[in-house]
């Protein structure tokens, strides 16, 4: 069971992007499509293998995006859980690929092409499963295992505590909602009133697991009858999903597990062309043609 589903991301230059989290961070181009909310921007997907939940990062592709200002509330820190014994490797790859870093107990932070804070920890983890291993630079036994935490920067922590809690029966303990021996969320104060101003490298949103679409009914009813601030309700075609604010008004998406991602290509062939859910298909003419151009 995993809590996080994957996390959602702004960047300027998609090859830059793709460079990064393929070659350099090992992870699979899983899925090259479209952000179904602007059909003229690209949606791209990454992750292990088989793209599961919980190891999935993904980034809308925004060729004139400016500079991003996180102010008053705002997701920043995706933390990423290392197999035991793999830091060393991990601290090498970055020397020689003269990525600067900061380490400190057990963990490696440092930054993507657009300034996203990324968090590398050790854990007592073994590797990803046979089956979940990417075939890249990375060897298997070094792969990242999947995301640990992000970090919820809201002006009333209480407020947003209050949420979890009452939405999903998270507790939060001196700023952290302990998932599972693996996953956290953690929950600080802003001391800026001033406006986020999204950019590049801000997260767009957060998404946690959900089993089904059973479970995602019943979560939003349950969203309904407390009065949270209730998005949309869509399916995704490789997921459903349900999007709240929290009160801090971060963004909050709650995804189902299935079908995943070989609705529209088969496993083998993952992000090897340019995918389109089925309820897109017959405008794929369209889409392309009027897709934001890189520069």
């Amino acid at each position: 069971m995993t809590y996080y589903h994957h996390v959602s991301l702004l960047t300027r230059h998609r090859e830059e992007n793709v460079n990064f989290y393929t070659k350099l961070l090992g992870l699979r181009f899983v899925k090259n499509t479209v952000n179904q909310d602007n059909h003229r921007m690209l949606h791209y997907y990454y992750g292990d293998y088989q793209g599961s939940p919980g190891s999935v990062i993904t980034f809308f592709v925004v060729p004139k995006l400016g500079h991003r200002y996180d102010n008053s509330n705002y997701l920043a820190e995706v933390e990423w859980s290392l197999p035991q014994g793999s830091l060393f490797y991990w601290k090498e790859r970055l020397q020689q690929e003269e990525i600067p870093f900061t380490e400190k107990d057990q963990q490696l932070i440092f930054h993507d092409p657009d300034d996203v804070e990324l968090i590398f920890t050790e854990t007592d983890q073994p590797p990803l499963a046979e089956d979940h291993q990417v075939d890249s630079d990375v060897p298997a036994d070094k792969q990242l295992l999947g995301l640990r935490s992000i970090h919820f920067h809201v002006p009333d922590p209480a407020k947003t505590s209050q949420f979890f809690q009452e939405l999903l029966d998270w507790s939060t303990e001196n700023g952290v909602i302990q998932l599972s021996p693996q996953e956290y969320v953690k929950i600080s104060a802003t001391d800026s009133t001033d406006k986020t101003h999204m950019g590049r490298g801000s997260i767009d949103h957060v998404a946690f697991a959900v089993k089904d679409d059973q479970a995602l009914d019943a979560l939003l009813h349950k969203a309904r009858e407390q009065e949270w601030h209730i998005e949309k309700i869509v399916s995704r075609g490789y997921f459903k999903s349900l999007y709240i604010r929290e009160p801090g008004g971060i963004r909050v998406e709650f995804a189902t597990l299935e079908p995943g991602f070989t609705i529209d290509e088969d496993l083998a062939h993952l992000g090897e062309t340019f995918a389109l859910p089925p309820f897109l298909a017959d405008q794929r003419e369209e889409i392309e043609k009027n897709i934001y151009p890189e520069k």
